[in-house]
């Protein structure tokens, strides 16, 4: 019966038992109450973020009126495309400061092959500027003493060890120019320099061939003046050099539809492309363009090529990894099929170049007879060059005034006396002073940015 009424007890009033229960077992958690004041405040905050995300969700960002359910609904593609992040990318990138007033700053890759670092350092010190960015790649056909020769000198150089703006890539890779190689190269050097600095505006891509015929910043020699970045400090920084022209005829037989092989991507040294049996149809969701291989390109631009919000540069890019001579027509195909940039491509590669007779397919060697013609052409480059050729020489006294290590300007602000280096004490790398170096490249802007010109892009 006791043993019943017990039952009977706990079934009317089980709490009881409970508190009897926790009280044995336990008595000091109840007993200890330092856990209330915790307990309360992470309650209060917890409330306070759930109501702060209750009333953030349906107000706008300026504190106004309510906005309506349906606006987060999918169903309306016009309104839900700032819901993705291609959305954020793309207006990211085409607010990227084209209309900045500061002065313009350049990104370079220079590149070279076996027996190329002395003819790389020569180009590197002639388009110096310590504005601008700098990238050497020095191809695995070059033994590791000359890798190791172009590292040491650039790190003994007391100026690009100061400022810091000069990295020889580490990761050597094969280029074979009629591949896909060189893209993928002048793609990791663009990675590079926008993983170490995004303070530029334009990417230039220059072999150890090529040579500047004005100077940087500003040349003050026997009255001479000659400006690189002057003059682009007065251009848009939408523009994107890159002559193109869209494949027609010949060529879509003989670049297009064939399929190649390149070497370089699977072999440890250098050979010349293989040729398949197989040939392939024309694409349809994007037209070809081709062009030279050396372009100014605007960090915008470039961006884009890496990141790709919408995927077109990748497909392209597999496109022509099995296409003849990629690398003068990646970039123009991807800027030509993109309609953010269609309109800022400049048909035009900023190089003078002498072409070999019919068909005009391989550029001969600059000497000295082609030099009037070279500042004829109002060009800021040149190629291409042999090495130590005399007309480098001349280019250097005369268009450059260069008689040390770079082509002195306004930045080099120490003593020329004795034959000292007025270039190893540094000024004020913003100061430009507009010359006739400047003048040949406004005259040739003045050309290219004609209505005539304008209508040819991507035509």
């Amino acid at each position: 019966m006791r043993k019943l009424y017990r039952k009977l007890e706990l079934i009317r009033n089980p709490l009881t038992s409970v508190r009897k229960n926790v009280n044995s077992q336990s008595g000091r958690v109840l007993s200890d109450r330092k856990w209330i004041i915790p307990f309360f405040a992470s309650l209060l905050v917890s409330i306070t973020l759930f109501l702060s995300a209750i009333f953030g969700l349906f107000n706008t960002p300026n504190g106004g009126d309510q906005l309506p359910f349906d606006i987060i609904s999918f169903a309306r593609t016009e309104d839900s495309s700032g819901y993705f992040v291609e959305s954020d990318l793309k207006k990211s990138f085409n607010t990227s400061g084209y209309a900045s007033m500061e002065a313009p700053r350049l990104a370079y890759l220079i590149s070279g092959t076996k027996g190329d670092s002395h003819r790389m350092m020569r180009t590197l010190q002639a388009v110096y500027h310590p504005r601008n960015q700098y990238v050497l790649h020095l191809d695995l056909e070059a033994p590791p003493r000359e890798r190791l020769e172009l590292t040491n000198m650039v790190k003994i150089d007391p100026t690009f060890r100061e400022v810091e703006n000069v990295r020889v890539m580490a990761q050597s890779n094969l280029v074979t120019y009629k591949g896909p190689t060189m893209i993928a190269c002048t793609l990791q050097a663009i990675a590079i320099l926008l993983k170490e600095s995004l303070d530029w505006d334009w990417f230039l891509n220059l072999s150890a061939s090529d040579y500047p015929l004005v100077t940087q910043d500003v040349v003050k020699c026997f009255q001479k003046l000659r400006d690189l970045l002057h003059v682009l400090s007065n251009l848009s920084r939408n523009l994107n050099f890159i002559e193109h022209t869209q494949i027609a005829g010949w060529k879509l037989n003989s670049r297009a539809k064939p399929i190649i092989v390149d070497p370089g991507l699977y072999l440890s040294k250098k050979s010349d492309i293989a040729w398949t049996t197989q040939r392939r149809s024309l694409p349809t969701s994007f037209k070809l363009y081709t062009g030279s291989a050396w372009v100014a390109l605007t960090r915008t631009f470039v961006e884009y090529c890496i990141w790709g919000w919408d995927n077109l540069p990748r497909t392209i890019l597999m496109y022509y990894t099995n296409f003849v001579s990629s690398p003068e027509g990646y970039f123009h195909t991807v800027i030509c099929n993109t309609d953010e940039f269609r309109s800022t491509a400049i048909s035009h590669d900023l190089h003078y170049i002498a072409w070999d007779t019919p068909p005009k397919q391989h550029p001969i060697s600059l000497s000295i007879k082609d030099f009037d013609k070279m500042v004829k052409s109002n060009a800021p480059f040149a190629r291409k060059f042999h090495k130590n050729d005399p007309v480098l020489d001349k280019i250097d006294k005369e268009l450059l005034g260069r008689t040390g290590r770079f082509a002195a300007g306004a930045w080099c602000i120490g003593s020329s006396e004795g034959g000292a280096d007025p270039c190893s004490v540094r000024g004020n790398d913003s100061v430009f002073v507009p010359g006739p170096g400047a003048k040949r490249l406004q005259e040739l802007l003045k050309t290219l940015m004609s209505e005539d010109s304008r209508k040819k892009q991507c035509s």
